[in-house]
């Protein structure tokens, strides 16, 4: 009998200045480690609760992330040669993650890396100052000229295998995405994915599984808090579902910007919980909150 061998891809971080843009990263990474150390957001609740161990059995892709590195730190306002701010030997992996580097750097990123093996960018923005909507679709362009795949998901928890208004081909993904998808897949993070168990009156969450998490890590921990056993009496309370998530989603918490986003037309933290709630009441056979329209900046 022939065993076949799963795929096993590789990453590398990029993360520019900026206390909450290493936090972010700390974050996203940390949720791929998936040390002990990394949540303990259940051992917060008003109620006392212990830690129920909701990751014990999530995969650690701390194999696969072959660096992880700050860049720009002593860059000036302007650049003009963003080469001398990238390392100078960049070792050789399939994925590279950007996260609110200088947007001069950011500019520069594609000549950069066009002969450095790299099979897809990913670039979350957290923040609308990170990557206005005009150099988005600069540096998208480029990559496509460059024969390198990338996403630029706002936020990144809304980043999908599926084409939608979080991803739009020509703005948020170039048009071959094959290895941006095997990314979502192998990492199983992204737009979240939730399954449940419920009581046999249909009435309660018994169980909770995560199949695709937000890239922060916070799936786990809000789907945690939808079950049962945290309920007084069985009870939720005067909290209705979408007030138990959301509460949930802060409290985490989610560190997306709270500014007004001009695409979104709204803060990209609301946009994430939106996200989870709208996975969370698809799974619960609830109609979804249809949210604003965005608005596209698309050359």
């Amino acid at each position: 009998m022939v065993l076949m061998m799963s795929e096993n891809y590789t990453l590398g971080v990029f993360y520019g200045k900026g206390p909450d843009t290493e936090m972010l990263t700390q974050k996203f990474v940390g949720n791929l480690i998936n040390t002990e150390e990394f949540c303990k957001a259940c051992e917060n609740l008003e109620m006392s609760v212990k830690c129920d161990k909701c990751r014990e059995y999530v995969k650690s892709y701390a194999s696969s992330i072959y660096f992880y590195e700050k860049i720009g730190e002593n860059a000036p306002e302007f650049v003009e040669e963003p080469d001398e701010y990238f390392p100078k030997n960049l070792p050789p992996v399939d994925f590279l993650l950007v996260v609110g580097i200088h947007q001069d750097l950011l500019s520069g990123l594609p000549d950069y890396l066009k002969d450095k093996g790299i099979k897809a960018v990913i670039v979350p923005i957290e923040d609308p100052k990170w990557v206005p909507a005009g150099l988005q679709t600069q540096v998208l362009e480029e990559f496509e000229k460059n024969s390198i795949q990338a996403a630029f998901p706002k936020p990144f928890c809304s980043l999908s295998t599926e084409i939608n208004e979080y991803n739009q081909v020509g703005f948020h993904l170039t048009k071959e995405r094959d290895y941006i998808n095997k990314f979502i897949e192998f990492f199983k993070i992204g737009e979240p994915i939730v399954s449940f168990l419920l009581s046999k009156d249909g009435e309660s969450i018994e169980d909770a599984c995560v199949i695709q998490t937000a890239p922060c890590g916070s799936t786990y921990y809000i789907v945690q808090q939808l079950k049962s056993k945290y309920f007084k009496n069985g009870k939720s309370g005067e909290l209705s579902l979408n007030e138990r998530i959301s509460k949930a989603h802060h409290a985490y918490p989610c560190n997306a910007s709270m500014d007004q986003d001009s695409i979104l037309k709204d803060s990209i933290l609301h946009v994430g919980g939106y996200l989870i709630r709208n996975a969370v009441r698809r799974e619960l056979n609830l109609e979804e909150e249809e949210g604003q329209k965005l608005t596209y900046v698309i050359k």
